[in-house]
């Protein structure tokens, strides 16, 4: 019974001197960057889906994912019909906020949605390839279709899809567009 407390006061003892050791390493570490205190950082405030900034890092850790582990990855870009890019600010951001509810609603958590311009949203199919992603583009075509014809809008969504590895130089240059285009 001796040895019970004994084990049981030491191994008190070195949680204690973990703890604490823990607690002053942690106070001299560098301090939080502005994204690690506010996740808001990320988000477009307007449709309140990932922004540009974001979206592009996660782009560049698929691609990476895909030469480590060879796991393929498909992006989508939302395209709006003429009449519907044309609308005045407020008209076009609030529309962007219903497209945007549609998108978050209907794609996966590991799926990633993102403002990338004015009237813009990309999605990133995360795992999945080219005949994979065409399953909840087809839904989010015919959710956003009906939506347009509610608002009394002319005109179809369109996606554009590319596909990684398949079609690597068509993403490469989407990144570097949207990279060298002014910010939103």
């Amino acid at each position: 019974m001796e040895w019970f407390f004994l084990i049981t006061g030491v191994v008190l003892v070195a949680l204690v001197i973990v703890y604490f050791r823990g607690r002053k390493t942690s106070s001299t570490q560098a301090p939080l960057t502005p994204t690690e205190i506010d996740p808001y950082l990320l988000i477009d405030k307007e449709t309140n889906l990932y922004n540009r900034r974001f979206f592009l890092r996660r782009l560049q850790e698929e691609i990476h994912r895909f030469q480590r582990y060879q796991s393929p990855f498909s992006l989508a870009v939302l395209k709006l019909p003429p009449p519907v890019e044309s609308l005045e600010d407020a008209r076009l951001n609030s529309l962007l906020r219903r497209v945007a509810s549609i998108v978050e609603k209907d794609i996966r958590l590991t799926d990633l949605a993102s403002r990338y311009d004015r009237a813009g949203i990309a999605i990133l199919f995360s795992m999945t390839g080219r005949l994979s992603a065409d399953i909840p583009i087809f839904r989010l075509k015919e959710k956003i279709d009906q939506l347009f014809k509610a608002e009394n809008l002319e005109g179809e969504a369109n996606f554009l899809v590319y596909s990684y590895p398949e079609q690597a130089q068509k993403i490469e240059d989407f990144i570097n567009k949207i990279s060298q285009s002014e910010a939103v």
